[in-house]
């Protein structure tokens, strides 16, 4: 190790040491979870036909206000439709389909939080020892990087394929024997920005390390 990479070493390795038992908190914590996520997934396959918890969009329009003055409250201004977006309740026959994507969903977004976890354990490990340029790192932030886009991307769109199974929820109201809950026609966006930006960003950091790589082999080939 060279006198500065110690030196490096040496300022960061408490807040590092923190990082790295905050990684493995993580990596524990995203276990306890993917057992939950199994379990619930039994226990509502199991119990689909005669009713789970549910949430979902009845898109209800709200009775409008019969005046403008509220006594100076914020209210829904008439002549406007306000929608209940979102319910839950007990749902019964629900698509053992809907209720599998849905979970598969939960388990890819556990499943990459703790890719991520673990490969800013390696990262720091390599750092806290002072060889922050090894080549290995460059694979790992290469693979951090795709854990990023394809895991987050998929966890939105099983998600999304999980409520497109469930197409329609029917339930009483006052002024109709049924209701009736369908999801929301026109296009829709399920591939995040954010996920994609961070990918690209983290390839680019892949290649400064790769750089530092090539400059820490010629240095040491100097001493």
């Amino acid at each position: 190790m060279t006198t500065s990479a110690q030196a490096i070493a040496l300022r960061s390795r408490n807040p590092l040491r923190l990082v790295a038992w905050a990684s493995i908190a993580y990596l524990v914590l995203a276990a306890v979870h993917a057992v939950q996520a199994v379990l619930t997934l039994e226990d509502r396959l199991g119990h689909a036909r005669t009713g789970i918890r549910l949430g979902f969009d009845p898109q209800l329009p709200v009775p409008e206000p019969p005046h403008d003055s509220f006594s100076g409250a914020a209210y829904v201004v008439p002549g406007t439709t306000m929608y209940l977006d979102h319910a839950t309740g007990t749902v019964a026959h629900v698509p053992s389909a809907s209720i599998a994507l849905q979970s598969a969903g939960d388990l890819v977004g556990i499943f990459t939080g703790a890719g991520v976890a673990l490969c800013v354990l390696l990262l720091v490990r390599w750092i806290i020892q002072g060889k922050p340029f090894v080549a290995a790192a460059t694979r790992v932030l290469v693979a951090l990087a795709i854990v990023v886009m394809i895991g987050f991307e998929s966890e939105s769109v099983l998600h999304f394929a999980g409520s497109n199974m469930l197409t329609t929820v029917l339930f009483g109201k006052p002024e109709q024997p049924d209701g009736m809950y369908s999801l929301p026609g026109g296009p829709q966006v399920i591939i995040g920005f954010v996920p994609l930006y961070i990918g690209a960003a983290l390839l680019g950091l892949a290649a400064v390390f790769r750089v530092g790589a090539q400059l820490q082999r010629e240095t040491d080939g100097l001493v």
